[in-house]
């Protein structure tokens, strides 16, 4: 009389194993914290933090040089992206590209949060921050706009470079933020002239945003462009910007 009762038993914890098993399944996956570098230049304790987010393919290490080039005291915040890619990583899963546009904004949405949590966390560890610049280059750039856009509480200025500017304001940005796009005008992958129609779209909005971009460049940089960039970020990292 006891096969019975056993078999019933044996059942009940196979099906709550199989339970368990379709619960593990199906639970939305918990990221693992973003790796990334932060160390002071130029100085014991900068007031100024540079967050610089690098392109697909490529890793933090891509910025050393153009952070050393600023030649200001400055603390870093360099993060890597979480999937490998080529010689280096990038941000997003592969089947990002093959997103709707609103798919690929919730991708760079999610993202960007994640650095917004790790901007806090060099901030509570370095009180003496008074201001916060954020760059990057094409899903880096993304990511950079996407910080001003959505964390603006967080940045004083963004420039991304070889971005799409994904995303509408959903609040009105303070008057006091500041975003320059950077961009070739020879880009096959972001077209100038969507750009430029982007950005006044974007002004007519209220967002105080200006563009600047480079004859004879791709998606990439130059020494004309870095340039620019250097006397943007170095002005914005010392104070405000005109």
């Amino acid at each position: 009389m006891r096969e019975p009762r056993t078999a019933a038993v044996l059942l009940a914890v196979s099906l709550l194993g199989m339970a368990c098993a379709s619960a593990r399944s199906t639970a939305p996956e918990v990221p693992s914290p973003l790796v990334y570098k932060s160390e002071a230049v130029g100085a014991p304790q900068p007031e100024a933090l540079l967050v610089a987010l690098h392109f697909s393919g490529s890793s933090p290490a891509f910025w050393d040089e153009h952070v050393q080039s600023l030649g200001i005291p400055v603390r870093t915040l360099l993060p890597q992206g979480p999937r490998p890619r080529r010689d280096g990583f990038t941000w997003f899963q592969a089947d990002h590209e093959a997103k709707t546009g609103e798919g690929k904004t919730e991708d760079v949405e999610r993202m960007a949060t994640r650095i917004a949590e790790l901007i806090r966390e060099v901030r509570a560890a370095h009180p003496e921050i008074r201001r916060v610049v954020v760059t990057g280059f094409s899903y880096g750039g993304d990511l950079a706009w996407m910080l001003a856009l959505r964390h603006p509480e967080l940045v004083d200025a963004a420039v991304p470079m070889g971005t799409r500017l994904l995303g509408d304001p959903a609040r009105e940005l303070p008057a006091s933020l500041r975003v320059r796009v950077l961009q070739g005008e020879q880009d096959a992958i972001i077209p100038v002239q969507r750009t430029r129609e982007r950005v006044a779209e974007l002004k007519g909005q209220g967002v105080p945003i200006d563009v600047r971009t480079f004859p004879d460049l791709g998606h990439d940089v130059s020494p004309a462009l870095l340039e620019d960039w250097r006397a943007f970020v170095r002005q914005a990292l010392q104070g405000p910007v005109d």
